[in-house]
């Protein structure tokens, strides 16, 4: 999804959210919500929702290496405005992360030498989003949704897993690298699932989301190749270094199980 994609949409889902404030009278002043007392204007739940994700790199020697499955845990918050539309927010402690690989450096104790790598990276943030879920009406016990809107993640620690393909059985482990990652990022989310009522306001919910990032994660700068496309390291034993950062987008699904009450 290009920026001006995601600008469109974005602009949408605040269309949309005037459009459901505007529903909020004909909403409190509904017979049918009046006199169904165990229907809630506000909701609390518990989430743990699994996740697959990956970089989506534009920068050129750097490609993705594959995906990495990580995990998000919190609670939700929901507000009805409508009769099947609610405000949805809350928090969750997300651990995601990517694999990419790319021409760099190998330190030797102060003693540089050229090497492809492969990086696995892995990100804690603390996740506010902020979505318009759209509901049908119960059917059986079962109500379908969907969900739209955009979270907020800010990293509160970040480790990597390094591998230096051009020296066998090197690899390191867990190394921080809090500095290399951005503080926020961004993305637009997409989802919809079910829910099924257990008794009264309690029920359980199975989704699938997509947070499409647009913000970009990797601060590090690019290294100057040479003309076999390894890391130049200069006479004083540097690494030399371009102007430009790493362009690079966080994608991820996620499977959402939830019990609201």
């Amino acid at each position: 999804m290009n920026i001006n994609a995601k600008i469109l949409t974005l602009m949408l889902l605040g269309l949309l959210i005037s459009n459901l404030y505007a529903q909020d009278d004909n909403f409190k002043n509904d017979p049918v919500v009046d006199t169904q007392k165990d229907v809630p204007t506000f909701r609390l739940g518990l989430h743990f929702s699994p996740n697959i994700a990956w970089l989506n790199l534009n920068t050129t020697g750097y490609s993705s290496n594959g995906s990495r499955i990580g995990f998000a845990y919190g609670l939700s918050t929901e507000f009805y405005i409508a009769k099947n539309y609610l405000i949805s927010t809350g928090f969750s402690i997300n651990n995601v992360g990517g694999r990419l690989q790319y021409e760099s450096v190998y330190d030797n104790n102060g003693v540089l030498a050229p090497s492809e790598i492969k990086q696995t990276i892995k990100i804690n943030y603390v996740d506010i989003p902020l979505s318009i879920k759209l509901k049908t009406n119960e059917i059986g016990y079962v109500t379908y949704y969907g969900n739209f809107g955009f979270n907020v993640g800010i990293k509160y620690n970040s480790k990597t897993d390094i591998e230096y393909l051009d020296f066998k059985n090197i690899k390191q482990t867990d190394v921080a690298n809090t500095d290399n990652v951005s503080l926020i990022n961004i993305n637009l989310i997409v989802g919809g699932g079910l829910e099924y009522n257990i008794s009264g306001n309690t029920n359980l919910a199975v989704g699938i989301t997509f947070h499409n990032g647009f913000t970009n994660i990797i601060k590090s700068k690019t290294h100057v190749l040479d003309t076999n496309g390894k890391a130049i390291i200069d006479s004083s034993g540097e690494a030399v270094y371009t102007d430009k950062e790493v362009s690079s987008n966080l994608n991820f699904f996620s499977l959402d199980l939830a019990i609201y009450f």
